[in-house]
């Protein structure tokens, strides 16, 4: 039988890979470390297969850079750190399924409690006492204990026996710098309905986002929940006390070059017809890898440092470049996100107004090939070096 020799490390043989710069991990949990002194706990948010970032070697970084406890969101994503021996304290932080809470104490995870009907699901699925938090809402009506009825949720945990509320906690609605006045609100019904409650004081307490962190001091408390701010998302754009590192590359390379005249449509539909002799790149990546059209039509990309704009609509697999501006040939190596030359592009310029600039790079397809720079080079279970 043939063989055919396929390359270790997929990112390299890849025609569209994301590389993420473990270094620039490491700096920002560093950053947030020394902003945020102890005693409060760093907890690094990697939900979401870290934000698009990839979980496992992003956990990795950030505990050894000094955060403390992890946060995901659901019980498959703490079950697989865990799999890949990750030790350390993983909340969940957000809802969870009653049928559940045999894997949560299966796994060793914190849960986050809103509900009795999980709080009974919990207590019988455990044969010893087992650490839980408490979520409050206190704006975001979202998911938490709404404030008025928290007195007699923790009540009932005592009464119920075997869980022992090891933290209470709010997310903050605010997302912009102007957002102050909102999480300084929401920070005052946190601490009127916590104080109110006898059996929470000296329990650990956290309300911090990123933002929050960077805006409130007075609000870190006992930890914070550092999510965008670990990837080198800055909801302050500069403005703020720390100087944060991008930690994620987009790239491609040119499968195919053309000339286009002029009159000819580019793409399904042909909403784009070239107005010019165009000469046309073809990407091998498309939405189902995560560049979702109202995210990315329209958008530049980098070629040897040059800015060229995608035309046409974007395929599934495939994406349309016009590089008449900008020199190309087969095979060349295009930026979707991050630097090339003295030019850059960010997951903030790929926002919509009303988005979010984590739906850029948490969207991108988890098969896609990642490839991780700096940081610990970490052996596979089969000895060889991870990608």
């Amino acid at each position: 039988m043939l063989r055919i020799p396929v390359e270790q490390s997929g990112a390299l043989a890849a025609p569209a890979w994301i590389e993420v710069d473990l270094d620039a991990i490491a700096h920002n949990v560093r950053a947030f470390r020394r902003f945020v002194p102890a005693p409060a706990r760093l907890v690094a948010v990697v939900k979401a297969n870290a934000y698009g970032h990839g979980m496992l070697r992003v956990a990795r970084a950030a505990l050894a850079a000094g955060a403390d406890d992890l946060a995901v969101a659901s019980v498959l994503e703490g079950a697989a750190l865990r799999a890949a021996g990750i030790t350390a304290p993983i909340l969940i932080a957000g809802p969870i399924f009653a049928d559940e809470a045999g894997a949560v104490v299966q796994h060793g995870l914190v849960p986050s409690l809103a509900t009795t009907e999980l709080a009974a699901a919990l207590a019988r699925a455990t044969r010893r006492y087992l650490p839980v938090q408490i979520e409050v809402d206190t704006g975001m009506s979202r998911y938490g204990v709404p404030r008025r009825e928290l007195p007699a949720f923790v009540q009932s945990l005592h009464d119920r026996g075997r869980l022992t509320v090891a933290g209470v906690y709010t997310h903050f609605a605010g997302t912009e710098g102007d957002d102050a006045y909102g999480l300084r609100e929401q920070l005052a019904a946190f601490d009127d309905v916590v104080g109110g409650v006898r059996a929470l004081r000296g329990v650990r307490q956290h309300a911090c986002n990123t933002l929050a962190t960077l805006l409130l001091p007075e609000a870190h408390r006992d930890a914070v929940r550092i999510g965008g701010g670990l990837y080198g998302f800055d909801p302050l754009r500069g403005g703020g006390p720390l100087s944060l590192r991008p930690a994620l590359t987009l790239k491609a390379r040119i499968i195919d070059l053309r000339q286009a005249a002029v009159g000819d449509g580019v793409g399904y539909g042909a909403t784009f017809v070239c107005r010019r002799p165009t000469r046309l790149a073809l990407l091998p990546i498309g939405y189902a890898d995560g560049l979702a059209r109202e995210l990315w039509q329209g958008a530049d990309v980098l070629v040897r440092g040059r800015k060229a704009p995608i035309v046409g609509l974007i395929s599934m697999n495939l994406t349309v470049v016009d590089v008449t501006d900008a020199p190309a040939v087969l095979g060349e190596e295009v930026v979707l996100l991050g630097s090339q030359g003295g030019e850059r592009l960010s997951a903030e310029q790929r926002t919509p107004p009303g988005g979010s600039c984590y739906e850029v790079t948490s969207l991108l397809r988890p098969g896609l090939p990642r490839r991780y720079l700096g940081g610990t080079v970490e052996p596979t279970r089969e000895g060889r070096a991870l990608p």
